[in-house]
């Protein structure tokens, strides 16, 4: 795909009329990944003097397919901010939304996304909502983090027009190097780069990532 205005594909919603940028939306799910690296820190930051609680995914019967509440916790803040900030844009969560919310607060407004930050990935395409599904795996290598590999635990955010991968967000709540967690993103036919600490190293593998 190229970073050409115009697909146009059937709608479900009332914003379907409503055209999305696309940077504008990576944008936005940049600032969500960062928020699920902060929940996924929380809890590690808690299990420290207070234990982590681990359960199994429903229906599930592999050892290591399990569920923790910093799963939920990321998953919460990312899709319900998402959701604010795109009324009608279908957001699909890997983990069970009602599970997910508990760990909201009632009443709780999300967090304004930012709509500028990726001036590396500039893109004039603007797609239909309906065109768009928003993918979230909240916390990609839940063993690890239950094992303590913390340096292996991502927060995944996903773009897919029309059924086809056009953009992501990568999160990385436990950088290699330390400090503040980074955001790898990349906008196909647009570019990619990096935010947050350390931002050499990220830029590195976000420029490998392109070339790749």
């Amino acid at each position: 795909l190229r970073c050409d205005p115009g697909m146009q594909v059937l709608g479900t919603t009332a914003l379907i009329g409503n055209p999305v940028p696309l940077n504008a939306l990576l944008s936005t799910c940049v600032d969500a990944a960062r928020l699920g690296c902060r929940e996924i820190r929380a809890v590690q930051a808690n299990r420290e003097s207070n234990g982590l609680d681990v359960m199994s995914k429903p229906g599930e019967e592999f050892r290591y397919t399990v569920l923790t509440e910093a799963d939920l916790a990321a998953q919460q803040a990312i899709v319900s901010a998402l959701r604010a900030a795109w009324p009608g844009l279908l957001v699909v969560g890997e983990e069970d939304d009602a599970a997910a919310a508990e760990k909201g607060v009632p009443g709780e407004e999300p967090p304004v996304l930012s709509k500028d930050l990726c001036a590396d990935a500039a893109c004039e395409r603007a797609v239909p909502m309906a065109d768009i599904a928003v993918f979230v795996d909240p916390l990609d290598g839940t063993r690890e983090f239950v094992e303590g590999r913390l340096g292996n635990v991502q927060s995944l955010v996903g773009i897919a027009v029309d059924g086809r991968a056009v953009a992501g967000a990568v999160g990385l709540p436990f950088p290699e190097e330390g400090g503040e967690p980074q955001v790898l993103y990349a906008l196909v036919g647009a570019g990619s780069g990096a935010l947050g600490g350390g931002l050499a190293a990220a830029e590195e593998a976000a420029a490998a990532a392109t070339a790749a």
